[in-house]
C-alpha cells in the first residue's frame, strides 16, 4: 500500500522574490543594531575624548559605518528581491560576504580591545593629568571623572603631587560645611585607569556581543543569499507579478 507523502511548498519558500525579501528584511535588523549600538557608545565616548585613545573611536565608527552600509545596501537587496535579476541578486550576495568579513573583524577588534582598555588608556590619562589646574576643560573633565566613577588619580591617589588631593578625590556627603579636607586617609583608593578601562571594557564587550549575534545572523543569510542566486540563475523560479 503506498502513501503520497507529498506536501505543498509554501509560496513563501517557492519564490525567490519573497525569501529574497525575507533575508533583506533581516539583513536591515542587523544593520539598525550595528548603527544605533555604534551611535550610542560613540556619544558616550565623546565624554572622555581627552582621555580614550584613537582605537576606541576607530571601532565605534567602524561599527557606525558597517551599519550604514548595511542599511544603504538593503535598498539593494529589495531592488534584487524585485527584480530576480541574477546580477543584482549575485552583488547582493558579494555585499553580504563583505559585511560578513567586516562583522567578523569588528568582533575581533571588539574583544581584543576589551582586554586591553585600561593598559590603552593608561598613557593618555598621565599626560592628561600633568595638565590638571593649567587647562580649565582638562580640570573640569578630571573632577567630573574622579566624581563620577569614585575614583583618584590614574592608578590611585598617590598620582597627585605632593599629595595634594582635590576635593574631587574624596565622597562628599550632602550637607557638608567648609573646611572640607579631602586628604590621604579620606580619599578614593580605585586609580581611574581601572574605573574607566572597566567601563569601556564593558562598552566594548557590549560591542562584540552585538557583533557576534550580527555575524551568526550575517552567515545564515549569505548561505541563503547563496542559494537563491543559484535558484535565479540555473533554476526555473516562481516569478511574482
Amino acid at each position: 500500500m503506498a502513501f503520497n507523502l507529498r506536501c505543498k511548498v509554501p509560496k513563501f519558500l517557492k519564490s525567490v522574490k519573497y525569501s529574497l525579501a525575507a533575508v533583506n528584511g533581516s539583513f536591515l535588523v542587523t544593520g539598525l543594531l550595528l548603527f544605533f549600538v555604534g551611535i550610542a557608545v560613540l556619544v558616550e565616548y565623546k565624554n572622555y575624548d581627552e582621555l580614550i585613545t584613537g582605537r576606541f573611536f576607530a571601532m565605534s565608527r567602524f561599527v557606525v559605518a558597517t551599519g550604514a552600509i548595511i542599511l544603504i545596501g538593503s535598498g539593494l537587496g529589495f531592488y534584487a528581491a524585485i527584480s530576480q535579476h541574477f546580477y543584482f541578486v549575485a552583488g547582493y550576495v558579494v555585499l553580504l560576504i563583505v559585511t560578513l568579513v567586516f562583522e567578523i573583524s569588528i568582533t575581533i577588534a571588539a574583544f581584543s580591545l576589551s582586554n586591553d582598555a585600561t593598559r590603552e588608556i593608561r598613557s593618555s590619562m598621565v599626560a592628561s593629568l600633568n595638565l590638571y589646574g593649567s587647562k580649565i576643560e582638562i580640570t573640569k573633565l578630571w573632577d567630573d571623572l574622579q566624581m563620577e566613577f569614585e575614583c583618584c588619580g590614574v592608578t590611585g591617589r598617590s598620582d597627585w603631587v605632593s599629595n595634594q588631593l582635590p576635593v574631587s578625590c574624596c565622597h562628599i556627603d550632602y550637607g557638608t560645611v567648609s573646611p572640607f579636607e579631602c586628604g590621604l586617609g579620606n580619599a578614593y583608593t580605585v586609580g581611574c585607569a581601572s574605573a574607566l578601562g572597566e567601563w569601556l571594557a564593558y562598552n566594548a564587550h557590549v560591542i562584540a556581543v552585538v557583533a557576534v549575534v550580527a555575524t551568526c545572523v550575517q552567515i545564515l543569510l549569505t548561505l541563503m543569499g547563496g542559494y537563491l542566486a543559484y535558484r535565479a540563475k540555473f533554476s526555473e523560479v516562481e516569478l511574482e507579478s
